[in-house]
């Protein structure tokens, strides 16, 4: 059977997450205490069972000049007793009706694995969302940042937006700020270099990577991995080397490639 969860599904739904995504970092506990919306998951039982689920996160992609609707598929996992039974195949058609019904322009998902792109592929999801990934080691003294706060959420919208691909998810301001807390809480910070009073470029940083960097330059790069005591590591931004997320459109489909990140992936 598959239905909306309630809220006295929440044990079951954090015990088959906690089976699917062990953790040892702390994030399940911050996720569960900031982000979890026990009304976004929809689940599959047998006899009772909770045997698989998803979350409908709602998103908005700027497409074609156009902000659009759009699904983001999360936390997709099935109980190991019960894969390869077609749980997940049902959980995705009720949430594309679901999508329909609601108008919305697409879904959209990131494979855990990249063998994922080819379990997803027959549902109707196609790679879209690109980014780039660098490895950059400490080789001289750099452009040192400092630590990002609330106060610069304005300012960090504004360069992703100037920054971005033309087709990408948009953020809002209470998207930004919930990031930023999480960023400080679990990893090493937000780190921002300014000219004069303007930001030029900014990082979201875990303890030994970058997972979203705009207007890095080689000095910036250098003086973030001092910030980070780190003498080398992966930086994460836009570009077109790596495919990280696919999409399935409802509606006449998007020829550029976008761009997704920070999605709690």
């Amino acid at each position: 059977m598959i239905r909306r969860a309630q809220p006295q599904d929440v044990p079951r739904i954090r015990q088959l997450w906690e089976t699917c995504f062990p953790d040892e970092g702390g994030f399940n506990d911050y996720f569960f205490a900031h982000f979890f919306d026990c009304g976004t998951v929809l689940l599959s039982e047998e006899r009772g069972t909770l045997c698989a689920m998803v979350q409908m996160l709602p998103y908005r992609l700027l497409t074609g000049g156009e902000q659009k609707e759009i699904t983001y598929i999360y936390g997709a996992c099935t109980d190991p007793m019960y894969r390869r039974k077609g749980h997940m195949a049902r959980l995705l058609e009720a949430s594309f009706a679901m999508d329909r019904e609601q108008g919305k322009a697409a879904s959209a998902l990131i494979p855990a694995e990249p063998w994922l792109f080819d379990f997803y592929r027959p549902f109707g999801y196609v790679p879209f969302f690109d980014v780039e990934k660098r490895n950059i080691a400490r080789t001289a003294d750099g452009e040192v940042p400092r630590r990002m706060t609330q106060a610069d959420v304005p300012q960090i919208a504004a360069l992703y937006d100037c920054l971005a691909s033309d087709c990408r998810i948009v953020r809002a301001e209470t998207y930004w700020r919930a990031q930023l807390d999480m960023f400080d809480a679990l990893g090493a910070g937000v780190f921002g270099w300014f000219a004069g009073d303007t930001l030029a470029a900014y990082a979201f940083c875990w303890t030994d990577n970058v997972q979203e960097a705009f207007g890095l330059t080689p000095a910036r790069e250098q003086g973030l991995l001092t910030a980070l005591g780190l003498e080398q590591c992966t930086v994460t931004g836009c570009g077109a080397q790596t495919a990280l997320g696919c999409i399935k459109w409802y509606e006449e489909r998007e020829d550029a490639r976008g761009y997704m990140n920070l999605m709690l992936n």
